[in-house]
């Protein structure tokens, strides 16, 4: 009996250890999101005569997935909604779509154009856009225990307040157009969206689910905005 008792005893011992190893292990993973649209500040003049149609904001799911510095971040763009008896249909709008991938130690960025038939894969630089218009702010808040400093950009589709950390192994990262060389994006507050992460799990991510897909023609960006 009290062979087996020390036996016992040891199993939980390792299993301890092989959970806590694990456990710190942040090279790669999966960041959950919640994007809340604005649908109200969003509609054009000619479209608020729907206003009382349509629900004032509508909360969707994102993720990100990550692997060292190379990530895919995912957002549905084609939301169905029904609340009190109507049926709406909304086509978010990205610049870069809804598909993206990143490499951070390239500083490159690849966006699925689903609108191309067949669709293409666009390739840009990470940082090309408003990073000489952001201004740091003093001001934190935690994030899922993370420490995250605050950022405001200035685009032309108005300020952007981005909420970063730097406690995460990713130099960038967001589920929608907004990265950052400082860090990992937590959190975003605009005029017609916003985000927030909501969960990490530190799982194994393979390369193939950070790699864009191979079967599409590569685009530059100069090139795309001509077609």
């Amino acid at each position: 009996m009290q062979h087996i008792i020390r036996t016992l005893i040891l199993a939980a011992g390792i299993s301890c250890f092989q959970q806590y190893s694990f456990a710190q292990d942040k090279t790669q993973g999966v960041i959950h999101y919640d994007i809340t649209y604005h649908i109200h500040a969003s509609l054009k003049p000619d479209q608020m005569q729907y206003k009382d149609l349509v629900p004032e904001t509508i909360v969707e799911k994102a993720e990100l997935k990550y692997n060292g510095q190379r990530l895919k971040s995912y957002f549905n763009d084609d939301i169905q909604n029904e609340q009190d008896g109507v049926n709406t249909s909304i086509k978010v709008s990205s610049e870069d779509g809804n598909e993206k991938y990143a490499d951070v130690d390239r500083k490159t960025l690849w966006w699925v154009d689903k609108a191309k038939n067949p669709p293409v894969l666009v390739e840009r630089s990470l940082f090309e856009k408003d990073e000489d218009q952001a201004t740091e702010s003093a001001e934190t808040q935690k994030i899922l225990d993370y420490n995250c400093r605050k950022l405001v950009v200035k685009s032309k589709n108005g300020p952007l307040t981005i909420w970063y950390t730097t406690e995460l192994p990713l130099k960038a990262g967001t589920p929608a157009s907004a990265f950052t060389d400082k860090g990992v994006v937590l959190a975003l507050d605009s005029k017609k969206m916003s985000f927030k992460a909501t969960s990490i799990e530190f799982v194994p991510v393979t390369e193939t689910d950070v790699t864009p897909p191979a079967d599409l023609k590569i685009v530059k960006n100069s090139d795309h905005k001509g077609i």
